[in-house]
């Protein structure tokens, strides 16, 4: 994947061990497999569960009550991702998510990543909550599950034209899993994880559109934040207002528009902001390239 540090922002490591890169996904994924470890250690539905997961004010475990936002036990909010049962499919789960979110977190960059999995895991969780105190739907949801179809769901979204084994593109493999889970929770009764998950589906359609990506989804909103983010993400040309904000500021020599922008570099960063960075030839990525180092250079 096209490095996204060319485009002003960076997607290095939080920090490494040894060797090892720890981003923002490989922490979220080693943060999983040490709850299993826990998990292991204290016995299922131990205590890091039952104080962790995002639970109904009104369930109860072995004659415990287990607490909720409701209670005070905001925390919550936050913390239900963390625990993951130990079975061969979160494992499964766990390498879905490195690879798609690592693509992801290459595209929009560490810090804007790392927000856009707090919206996945912190806005449904209040909506859910505020239904709860509402209506009184009951249930809990926790695991990484939920997260996971929300970066899914984005990655389909951005890269429609992307290909999962065996040639099945990866908008139909979102549609069939969404759909899966819907028809589950449907059966099974289960309206409070039934209102996360479609929670978790808008935010992820609205947070891709709001950064600028995905432009190919018109019929989604696009939140009033997104041109200013979107441009942030792929143009590193200055935006009109910033020209005519320098045309007017006397005590600062700078040009008044960027002459390293040729009209063929303009026209690749339109298909960058529009198609995606996969969708340049080898050649003209390293036309981007060069375009990037004239602008350091420069700086």
């Amino acid at each position: 994947m096209y490095s996204s540090r060319r485009f002003g922002y960076s997607d290095d490591p939080w920090f490494r061990i040894g060797g090892f890169a720890v981003s923002t996904t490989a922490f979220v994924v080693g943060l999983g497999v040490v709850s299993m470890i826990f998990t292991a250690a204290e016995g299922q539905y131990g205590p890091l569960y039952r104080n962790l997961v995002l639970l109904s004010e009104d369930l109860t475990f072995r004659g415990m009550a287990l607490g909720s936002v409701l209670e005070g036990e905001v925390w919550r909010l936050v913390t239900w991702p963390i625990p993951n049962e130990i079975s061969f499919w979160t494992i499964i789960l766990f390498a879905i998510f490195y690879m798609l979110g690592s693509q992801m977190e290459a595209l929009l960059g560490r810090w804007r990543f790392t927000f856009f999995l707090v919206a996945l895991t912190v806005v449904p969780a209040v909506v859910v909550t505020a239904l709860e105190a509402l209506t009184g739907v009951s249930g809990g949801v926790g695991g990484l599950r939920m997260v996971e179809v929300g970066v899914l769901v984005s990655f389909a979204a951005q890269y429609s034209h992307a290909r999962f084994w065996p040639g099945i593109p990866g908008w139909v493999i979102a549609v069939v899993i969404v759909g899966l889970d819907v028809l589950q929770y449907t059966s099974n009764r289960n309206w409070f994880a039934l209102v996360v998950l479609a929670c978790t589906v808008v935010v992820a359609l609205l947070g891709i559109r709001a950064l600028g990506y995905a432009a190919n989804l018109t019929w989604v909103p696009k939140l009033s934040m997104a041109s200013a983010s979107g441009q942030r993400a792929t143009d590193p040309r200055p935006s009109r207002s910033r020209r005519r904000s320098r045309r007017g500021d006397h005590l600062r020599a700078v040009p008044l528009r960027d002459e390293s922008v040729t009209p063929e570099i303009d026209a690749l960063l339109d298909q960058v902001s529009s198609q995606g960075l996969d969708s340049l030839t080898r050649k003209q990525r390293k036309q981007l390239e060069a375009h990037a180092r004239r602008l350091r250079r420069r700086r």
